[in-house]
């Protein structure tokens, strides 16, 4: 049972959804900051957790799990108001626990994990073998993303009825590709898995779609794929954050074979992790652009743009944002952007080209999950929303 919680977003006299949201993940993405700031600026891991690569293992992590929590409990309020409050259908008090339980008691467990391994190669082969251990880690992360969408939130999985199947022949995908998931969350829109793509999750939500749009929305599935798009953002994703890991590990000096060390990089990693989501959304932003000029090319400008609206609906709603705003904070552009290039459709800059990578910013802040950097559900597009923690929204 859920009840409305915000207005529409031309409503005069109230704080629109997006807006709200956009404020909600400063706050939160700002206080990780500083937060992250302060450990490192103060030496602060150094004062609460062991410094010695001599401490047993189990000892060590036990430590950082309790710091992990003590992250959890910092950013519940944000997730209470992301989830709870500022949303468009606000659900009973007791089911949004339930799910933010499950999604943190996953995310801690995956982070618990990947503590360990670093720090097991930090134990034995050094600084080489954690940097390669981390790529490692992401790899994993990128292949495995399918299964834990569904280990994160309560998904069901649904038949794929006829006009789905029919729809996906009409873009060009395989049906048996095909994954339908139901969720409550309405800004949850799927994707590949893995790395090279071979799965495509699917909302059952797109049902809703008029049969051109829906073929418009799986259309730009298919470019994203074929095009080398999904591939070029998981592996671009995988080389930034790898890149600000060895300079993390390299200016804070920090031994990932301690406690005190991991703290120290995973402050690091999330100082990091929010130049990337200040740099990361404007190549973002060109290759969405360069997909549904492809897209329209192939199924139509009308229906690309029907499918763009009716999507961008079920997320911020938001049909223009100054430059700055989006410039600095989306890595989607909004939708009078999106439509507005599509009728310059020979537009070459618009065109998909190899240097195209394809939700290049949100890859990132997934992969992310491998430091225990907070940011990557922090963001104003996912905070207090499990549904969308490994799969964040899109185009």
């Amino acid at each position: 049972m859920t009840t409305p919680a915000f207005s529409a977003p031309d409503a005069p006299t109230r704080l629109t959804y997006a807006r709200a949201r956009l404020l909600l993940g400063i706050s939160g993405v700002g206080t990780c900051v500083l937060v992250a700031a302060a450990l490192i600026g103060f030496g602060i891991p150094a004062e609460v957790l062991s410094r010695s690569n001599e401490q047993p293992l189990l000892h060590a992590v036990t430590s950082l799990l309790l710091a992990m929590l003590i992250g959890v409990a910092m950013l519940f309020p944000f997730d209470l108001l992301g989830g709870f409050v500022v949303v468009r259908q606000r659900p009973r008090i007791t089911g949004f626990l339930r799910r933010w339980t499950r999604g943190v008691a996953v995310q801690v467990s995956i982070g618990l994990v990947c503590i360990t391994v670093l720090m097991s190669a930090a134990r034995v082969g050094g600084t080489a073998a954690v940097v390669a251990s981390f790529v490692v880690l992401q790899g994993l992360l990128a292949a495995l993303r399918g299964p834990l969408v569904r280990m994160i939130a309560a998904f069901s999985t649904d038949a794929v009825p006829k006009r789905a199947r029919d729809a996906a022949q009409r873009a060009g995908i395989a049906p048996k590709q095909l994954v339908l998931l139901s969720t409550s969350d309405e800004g949850f829109v799927g994707g590949w898995t893995g790395i090279a793509p071979r799965q495509l999750l699917v909302p059952a939500r797109w049902l809703a779609l008029p049969d051109q749009a829906l073929v418009a929305a799986l259309q730009r599935r298919r470019i994203i794929a074929q095009s080398g798009a999904h591939r070029r953002g998981v592996l671009g994703a995988i080389a930034w954050n790898t890149i600000g890991f060895a300079l993390v590990l390299t200016v804070t000096s920090a031994d990932v074979a301690t406690a005190a060390g991991v703290l120290t990089m995973a402050a690091g990693m999330t100082l990091w992790a929010f130049v990337g989501v200040l740099v990361l959304p404007t190549p973002s932003r060109a290759a969405v652009f360069a997909i549904d000029h492809a897209a329209a090319r192939n199924v139509g400008t009308k229906a690309v743009q029907d499918a763009i609206e009716r999507l961008d609906r079920w997320q911020d709603d938001e049909e223009r944002r100054s430059a700055g705003v989006e410039t600095i904070f989306h890595p989607v552009p909004s939708r009078s952007a999106r439509v507005a290039r599509l009728r310059h459709t020979e537009d070459q800059a618009s065109s998909l080209s190899h240097l195209h990578a394809h939700h290049l910013a949100r890859h990132a802040l997934w992969l992310g999950w491998g430091t225990l950097s907070p940011i990557a559900r922090a963001v104003h597009c996912n905070v207090g929303r499990p549904a969308l923690w490994a799969m964040l929204p899109g185009d």
